[in-house]
């Protein structure tokens, strides 16, 4: 159950990384929103996009952390995929900030 936690805790941090990476990306004009549902918000103000971002994540969260007794294993396998995708994002921005710097 503590891993279960930890990985959530992991994730609600990537998130939020992407989330102000993705704000000073685009509204720099250096890239789009490559999310559907999230370009659809950010079209409308960055406040509605980090709303919709935040909310959509954090219920997403809630849910796997609410069935994390009854489907323990494959909420674990859920979190690390969404950690493993997450932590590549960031290691994208990452390297894009390097490339600038550069």
């Amino acid at each position: 159950m503590e891993r279960i936690v930890k990985l959530s805790c992991i994730l609600a941090i990537l998130i939020f990384i992407d989330l102000v990476a993705t704000l000073f990306w685009v509204h720099a004009g250096w890239a789009v929103e490559a999310n559907p549902v999230m370009d659809f918000f950010l079209k409308f103000s960055p406040l509605l996009f980090v709303l919709g971002k935040l909310g959509l994540s954090f219920t997403g969260i809630y849910i796997l952390y609410v069935l994390r007794t009854r489907f323990r294993k494959t909420i674990l396998n859920i979190l690390l995929g969404l950690n493993l995708i997450y932590a590549t994002v960031c290691l994208y921005h990452l390297l894009a900030m390097l490339f600038l710097l550069t």
